[in-house]
């Protein structure tokens, strides 16, 4: 892209979104120079070759403006699509808090309320293999960057001692566990909004 530099795709989307924002500015600005030429090109009466050379040098500069632009608004489609896929990441990070705590909260009432309901082990069975899955996805995730990854892993290691915990029927362990997860899915959620806003 001729005169351009657009941002690098390892800059937070915002900082993207601002630069690609003022080189569109930039382009706007050149297209109405360039128009402003074309006109008093139009209004001057100058011999024919000189005003078809003025035309040429107009129309080029044009068609650089419009690929810039076409550039431009490419990237801009790339980054609105990051964004979209960042705010349904973001979603289901902030999911696996929510299945954390109603893990515990469906395990501490099957213990302390004594319930032995096939529905109740059917709906722990469920949770958990939805907090396993969403949290692969969340680890294999192509935005995450090297910190959200490692928070990420880490959070998958306590989640694991956690089930550990509760299936030695240790819920004081459980408990201070589940504690851990929900912190450490709390820092991968602010980690994953950084890369909006840092």
């Amino acid at each position: 892209m001729p005169n351009s530099v657009l941002p690098s795709q390892s800059e937070p989307l915002s900082t993207r979104l601002k630069s690609l924002i003022a080189e569109i500015e930039r382009s706007a600005k050149m297209a109405h120079l360039v128009s402003r030429n074309a006109d008093g090109i139009a209004s001057e009466n100058k011999s024919s070759t000189r005003n078809a050379f003025a035309f040429e040098t107009v129309a080029s500069q044009m068609k650089t403006i419009s690929e810039d632009a076409l550039s431009r608004i490419s990237v801009l489609r790339e980054i609105l699509s990051e964004m979209d896929s960042l705010t349904s990441t973001i979603n289901l990070a902030g999911r696996q808090r929510m299945l954390s705590q109603r893990m515990m909260k469906l395990v501490l009432t099957q213990r302390f309320e004594e319930i032995d309901s096939p529905d109740l082990d059917e709906e722990i069975r469920e949770t958990k293999l939805l907090f396993d899955k969403s949290m692969e996805e969340l680890i294999n995730n192509p935005l995450n960057t090297p910190s959200i990854k490692n928070k990420l892993l880490l959070t998958q290691g306590v989640w694991q001692c956690f089930l550990g915990s509760l299936n030695r029927k240790d819920y004081k362990s459980a408990a201070e566990e589940n504690e851990s997860v929900l912190k450490e899915m709390n820092e991968a959620v602010q980690l994953y909004k950084s890369l909006v806003h840092p």
